[in-house]
């Protein structure tokens, strides 16, 4: 999911994002202490000025859900540009269906006196619901009581925890009986994350109860007892304001209920902030503060400590020769006219005017002799001249600096929102390649599966098979048979482990006559009528017209029964085909190799082959097997294989050791069904013993052999 939070974004924190938003990527708009973390999938920037960047950003985007956080969650907060904002963000979702929309405002609505706020609550909250119809969005609005931190600036707690820092003392406008209506905002995102996950399309105006009922009195008992000398007073000034009872439609329908008062958390929150106070405010920190306070009255006292600095300079060094070339008047106009500007410099010229009158009259000039003899006045225009002049420039040069900043920062902006768009992009990309490759229906994936099948033993085809189709098909009671349709059966050569004990050994196919009849069309059986002991699925695999084998998928989830699904399916039996006829053909090329001549008696190196298949997909519980050691006395090799060709089924194998030892591997056999296998060979003259396979060593298990050698 793709989050957008904004509006009065300050409330937010990482744990609130968690607890909301888990495994959503998110987007704050707005001021807050947030930083982006991309490993969390958490991106963070001021609001939008224009409407085009806000556009563009729900194009690059494409958001499935926006939060937008009213300025009425702030208790005493700004309200000014709530409606516009608001309008600017749902005209950005218009004609987006599938987007969902909470707006979450304070609880000004439900007060019961009517004042100003109250009326201007209600027309935003009216605006809402008629830009959401107009741009044909669902919009759901919840009224919550307001949202306190200790961390956002702009909040009511932090700005009393301010004062009390400064003066010692609290104001509050409201009477010592109004209730405190203030919820924690990691309440809020318990709710907002069960409203999400349980999300409908009807358009509610949801009600947070105010479930604590404490007053504004108890509110600075709690406070005194944080603060022992802090005086607290009530004005009385503001209406008495009360909310309606609960409703309980919030708690019914999504389980939720606040469950954090701000009186158990303040004295945690005070000492926190307090904490985070000290951390800020270094040793210099009050004195830099009050300073860049104060800084018109630092600038005068400097401009009068140096002005009388120079004054001394003056009189001291006037009268000697290497002095008398430069006018230390003059210098100190240029620099505070350098320094402070046009005002400083004319304020210069101005003191440094009277300080050469003063001059003149200790020389016995008096001012009318000045005013009256024009080349008097030439010291007096360069300095007036002087300071305006590099004070212009100094004006020209910070302006022309601050422009260049403005204009650099606006590019630093574009150029990382430009980074960062491409960084998503990218992002996106690769992650729509891993998408594109690990799609079940994908050209990668069926490339994968390909490669896969591409084997040229059926035993190692039947395992890989299994595996494929329970990843492809996301299901694990696969089954696969292999047919012999001259006798009416099938024998099972591997399924999946959780459904091995549902498929029988051997299957008899006038049983499944409702399925054998779609299948000998060519296509694929589905149980729609859920007939019992049927697979939900059956497919079947050709050779020269004629079955060969079957796959079944013996139960199937709901959304598994669809159309798509079912043409899913039958590429994949495809697929199969295609690699069992290339391994059948390439088994019958090299089939001369593989056994002893005029026999079908297995040479040693291909037994020991199979026997390694078989045994490994009895390790993932595909398939069992029984290993027997064969004494066949008083027939030669030929004669035993004619025999074990009436005696056993189709997939049993049997094949000869170095030493020239015959062994049968009894496929699909266990323990249980094993004596009765033993009885058959021992009527047909064999005696067998059975090869314990995970110790190697062999041992006596059939009792018939006794009694045929006694």
């Amino acid at each position: 999911m793709r989050t957008l939070l904004v509006g009065n974004t300050g409330y937010i924190t990482n744990e609130f994002i968690e607890e909301a938003f888990p495994e959503s990527l998110v987007m704050l708009l707005g001021d807050t202490i947030v930083k982006t973390n991309r490993r969390k999938n958490l991106l963070v920037r001021p609001f939008t000025q224009s409407e085009e960047e806000l556009e563009d950003l729900f194009h690059t985007y494409e958001f499935e859900q926006v939060v937008y956080f009213s300025n009425y969650l702030s208790f005493h907060g700004e309200l000014q540009g709530e409606a516009d904002m608001l309008r600017r963000v749902l005209q950005c979702c218009r004609k987006k269906r599938q987007i969902r929309i909470i707006y979450l405002t304070g609880p000004e609505n439900n007060y019961d006196t009517l004042t100003g706020k109250t009326l201007l609550v209600s027309e935003v909250e009216r605006l809402g619901r008629e830009l959401a119809k107009l741009y044909e969005i669902g919009i759901k609005i919840i009224r919550a009581p307001y949202l306190y931190s200790e961390q956002y600036e702009k909040d009511f707690l932090n700005l009393i925890f301010d004062e009390i820092s400064r003066s010692g003392t609290l104001v509050f406008q409201e009477k010592k009986e109004q209730q405190l209506f203030f919820l924690n905002p990691q309440d809020l995102a318990g709710l907002l994350y069960k409203v999400f996950d349980n999300w409908n399309e009807k358009e509610d105006s949801l009600n947070i109860p105010n479930v604590f009922k404490h007053t504004f009195q108890d509110f600075g008992k709690k406070l005194n007892q944080s603060c022992p000398f802090l005086k607290i007073a009530y004005t009385g000034e503001s209406i008495l304001e009360n909310m309606p009872e609960d409703d309980k439609v919030i708690r019914y329908q999504y389980g939720w209920f606040p469950k954090i008062s701000i009186l158990e958390e303040l004295p945690g929150l005070y000492e926190a902030y307090k904490r985070r106070r000290k951390k800020e405010k270094g040793p210099l920190d009050s004195l830099r503060y009050l300073l860049l306070k104060q800084k018109a009255g630092l600038k005068i006292l400097e401009f009068a400590v140096v002005f009388l600095l120079f004054e001394w300079l003056n009189g001291v060094l006037g009268n000697q020769a290497q002095f008398q070339m430069i006018d230390l008047r003059l210098l100190f106009i240029v620099l505070f006219s350098s320094l402070y500007g046009i005002n400083y410099g004319i304020a210069a010229a101005l003191a440094e005017a009277v300080s050469l009158i003063r001059q003149f009259e200790r020389e016995d000039i008096s001012w009318y002799v000045l005013f009256y003899e024009p080349s008097n006045w030439i010291p007096f225009i360069f300095y007036f001249a002087v300071g305006a002049i590099c004070g212009y420039v100094r004006m020209k040069n910070k302006e022309n600096i601050q422009f260049v900043k403005e204009e650099n920062q606006l590019i630093q902006e574009k150029l990382f929102r430009t980074r960062e768009m491409y960084q998503e992009t990218l992002e996106d990309k690769n992650l729509y390649k891993k998408q594109i490759l690990g799609s079940k229906d994908s050209f990668g994936k069926i490339f994968d599966i390909t490669r896969k099948l591409d084997v040229i033993r059926p035993q190692e085809l039947f395992l890989e098979t299994v595996q494929v189709l329970e990843d492809v098909l996301e299901n694990k009671s696969l089954g696969l048979y292999t047919l012999n349709p001259e006798k009416g059966y099938g024998r099972l050569e591997a399924a999946s482990a959780r459904a091995k004990q549902e498929y029988p050994h051997s299957l008899k196919l006038s049983e499944y006559a409702a399925a054998m009849e779609v299948l000998e069309k060519d296509k694929i059986w589905v149980n729609r009528d859920f007939l019992k002991n049927y697979p939900m699925f059956m497919a079947g695999i050709r050779r020269n017209g004629a079955l060969v084998m079957l796959i079944c998928i013996h139960e199937a989830k709901r959304e598994q029964l669809s159309l798509y699904y079912l043409n899913l399916f039958k590429i994949l039996c495809g697929l199969v085909e295609t690699a069992l006829l290339r391994a059948l053909e390439y088994q019958e090329a090299v089939k001369d190799k593989q056994y002893v001549e005029g026999t079908h008696i297995l040479k040693t190196e291909y037994f020991e082959e199979r026997l390694e298949l078989q045994h490994d997909m009895r390790e993932q519980r595909m398939a069992s097997y029984v290993l027997l050691q064969l004494e066949h006395p008083g027939r030669s090799l030929e004669e035993a294989d004619q025999v074990l060709c009436t005696v056993v089924r189709e997939n049993d194998v049997w094949g000869i050791s170095e030493s020239g030892e015959l062994y049968l591997m009894l496929v699909q056999t266990d323990n249980v069904s094993l004596p009765a296998v033993l009885k058959r060979l021992n009527q047909a003259g064999f005696y067998g013993r059975q090869i314990n396979t995970e110790n190697t060593e062999p041992q006596e298990t059939e009792e018939e052999n006794k009694e045929c050698r006694q």
